[in-house]
């Protein structure tokens, strides 16, 4: 920072690193991704890779790495040779985890790959530990080499001599820590919940502005989900304040040290609504695991192999969780700053007062006290005030006040931005826990039918039109559910989708109901994705639909062959609209091809706007969640008219 002149919020300083400052760096927001596991897990947490650690060390520790793979985006394959494990491959993704397991390999190896191959292949495994019960790893082997995985955030691979940087997949640089060739390594975080005593576990509450569930994620580094579920256990409130929670310490520590027995089980614990797996059970969901898996390492492995699809509920929990990280390290650099200005007042404190006395009274730029060159970069005679370098570092002093009101100044100013961020992690908090509050609202448990597996809607005469999503919905539109009196429908368009009108009261199909469904089966192919406006489709009759191939052809699954007439219907709009009705007692959306006058509905076309931002925008007009709208809508992009 030397010769540099920042301006965090209302202050106006620069001061080079003098020292590793005491106010705590690891502001994790382990906590934050939690938050937002009611929707979605899609990273390990500390508590789970504690659990795998501690369950597979005896098989990885004193086995040899064989070969490695960089599958990209941060993947990775370490084939590990163990008589005990039944699967030989560490795999590794530095932003979502670790387990074993196997995946598709790349064929051709990299320079990346060469190189952590000339490493660490064929040496045998030290040891595997999880640094400060942070979301960090470090495997060591006996030749002094060793490699980190940080699982947070971006996350990164580390490689290490002797402690000493090699190789940094993502190079990083911070005030106090530097993940750069030839540094040595320091891991983020210096608190280790599993070591730190009662005495300073109290000392932390008593600081404390948060919540006691904020301060165990957060200040205990814990993490959400197990402050959570340790507070449950309990029985404290996670919303007392902290300070409130001095000497229920024991209680905290009795109930962290079970949870963490818990997982020397090894067991998996799958809560599917929540899409959470966990090595310990969840008490705080107030309800029984859906899947309890044998092995923990199964329940990682399945989170692995599960691509997460962002809802717009966790999007936007997210960019509240992005810019909230912004504004929490700007304070907590602003707040190591503003210390670290109190503390050069303080040490050269009769220096600071002759350079006080001096710019009372004269104008001059350059001054010499007690060896030091100080230089004036600007003054405000109106606030009394200048901007002056001191020993590198470029500050400013009110000539007004004394040494120590200056000083007391810029420490308090750095107690103020200590407190911001506590306010900063509430107010993040309070909006995340709004939108979980909103979505409870519209999320009303309502039974799933059958029909709802597929595309489906209900024409005017009350026929039930189903199409298919998918290959294997495609094969049991017809084989499972088309009947004698039915009318079979295609889109005059490769890969489109069986639909079917299905006639269960054997009456009258008529045209209009016909021309509906044939735009329905349009709108749901690729010619809505195409963004056409109008296709074409043709109708039959169920006997004209089979499975029998002609001679030496063959039929995949999901098609099917049309023998005789097809009745062709053209110019079908490719326009749908979106209501909620009453189907047996609850209240669904369904998607249909438009119909003039129709009210209380939101019509769609094939558009530039994203599915999810329309889907939000539906829900909200229709006042549902926006889940029930994302699984009726056509693939592709959308406008509402």
């Amino acid at each position: 920072m030397s010769g540099k002149t920042l301006f965090p919020s209302k202050l106006r300083f620069s001061v080079k690193n003098i020292f590793h400052t005491s106010i705590p760096c690891f502001i994790s927001l382990n906590f934050i991704g939690n938050l937002s596991y009611r929707y979605v897990k899609d990273k390990e947490s500390s508590v789970d890779i504690y659990a795998f650690v501690n369950n597979k060390r005896k098989d990885l520790q004193d086995s040899f790495v064989k070969k490695i793979y960089d599958l990209g985006g941060g993947k990775f394959i370490f084939q590990i040779h163990s008589p005990t494990l039944k699967k030989g491959s560490f795999y590794i993704d530095v932003k979502k985890g670790i387990c074993l397991m196997d995946a598709e390999r790349g064929q051709d190896a990299g320079n990346l790959a060469m190189f952590l191959r000339k490493k660490f292949m064929d040496k045998k495994i030290k040891a595997i530990y999880q640094i400060n019960f942070d979301r960090v790893v470090r495997v060591d082997f006996y030749n002094g080499s060793s490699f980190v995985m940080e699982l947070f955030r971006d996350g990164n691979l580390i490689v290490l001599q002797d402690d000493v940087i090699e190789y940094a997949l993502n190079p990083r640089e911070w005030k106090n820590r530097k993940i750069i060739r030839n540094e040595k390594y320091i891991p983020p975080s210096l608190v280790d919940p599993l070591s730190l005593k009662s005495e300073n576990k109290i000392e932390i509450l008593e600081k404390s502005k948060a919540s006691i569930v904020q301060t165990m994620a957060t200040r205990f580094n814990l993490g959400g989900e197990l402050s959570e579920e340790i507070l449950n256990r309990a029985g404290i409130d996670k919303n007392l304040d902290a300070k409130q929670c001095t000497d229920l310490i024991g209680q905290i520590d009795e109930k962290l040290n079970e949870c963490l027995r818990e997982t020397e089980e090894n067991k998996g614990y799958f809560y599917e609504e929540e899409q959470l797996v966990s090595p310990i059970r969840l008490t705080f969901l107030n309800r029984e695991p859906d899947r309890i898996m044998e092995d923990f390492n199964d329940s990682l492995q399945m989170m692995m192999e599960t691509e997460i699809k962002d809802t717009p509920e966790n999007l936007r929990i997210r960019r509240i969780v992005e810019n909230q990280e912004k504004t929490i390290e700007e304070y907590r650099k602003a707040s190591e700053t503003s210390r670290e200005i109190g503390v050069i007042i303080s040490s050269h404190f009769q220096t600071m007062k002759k350079v006080l006395q001096h710019l009372k009274t004269s104008d001059q730029e350059r001054l010499s006290f007690d060896g030091f060159v100080i230089e004036v970069k600007s003054k405000n005679k109106a606030e009394k005030s200048a901007e002056i370098t001191f020993n590198e570092n470029t500050f400013k002093l009110f000539y007004d006040r004394s040494v120590g009101e200056n000083m007391t100044s810029y420490f308090d100013s750095s107690k103020d931005y200590l407190e911001r961020i506590e306010g900063a992690k509430i107010a993040m908090e309070n909006s995340i826990k709004g939108i979980q509050e909103q979505q409870v609202k519209k999320k009303k448990d309502r039974p799933r039918f059958w029909f709802e597996t597929y595309h489906w809607f209900f024409t005017p005469a009350n026929h039930l039109v189903i199409s298919g999503k998918n290959t294997d919905t495609n094969e049991k539109v017809v084989k499972k559910h088309m009947g004698e009196k039915d009318i079979y429908i295609h889109a005059d368009m490769y890969g489109a989708p069986s639909t079917v009108i299905r006639n269960e009261d054997n009456a009258e199909i008529t045209e209009e109901e016909i021309t509906e469904a044939a735009a329905f089966a349009v709108s749901f192919s690729r010619a809505w994705q195409n963004g056409l406006t109008s296709g074409s489709a043709y109708w039959v009759s169920p006997l004209q639909v089979s499975k029998t191939p002609e001679s030496g052809q063959y039929v995949r699954k999901g098609s099917w062959i049309v023998r005789g007439k097809r009745n062709y219907l053209f110019n079908l709009p490719l326009k749908l609209s979106i209501r909620m009705i009453d189907y047996r007692e609850a209240k669904i959306a369904m998607i249909y091809p438009f119909r003039e006058n129709d009210s209380d509905c939101v019509t769609i076309i094939p558009g530039s706007r994203k599915r999810d931002k329309v889907a939000q925008e539906i829900a909200t007009k229709l006042d549902t969640d926006t889940e029930e709208i994302m699984r009726i809508l056509p693939s592709g992009n959308a406008d509402i008219i």
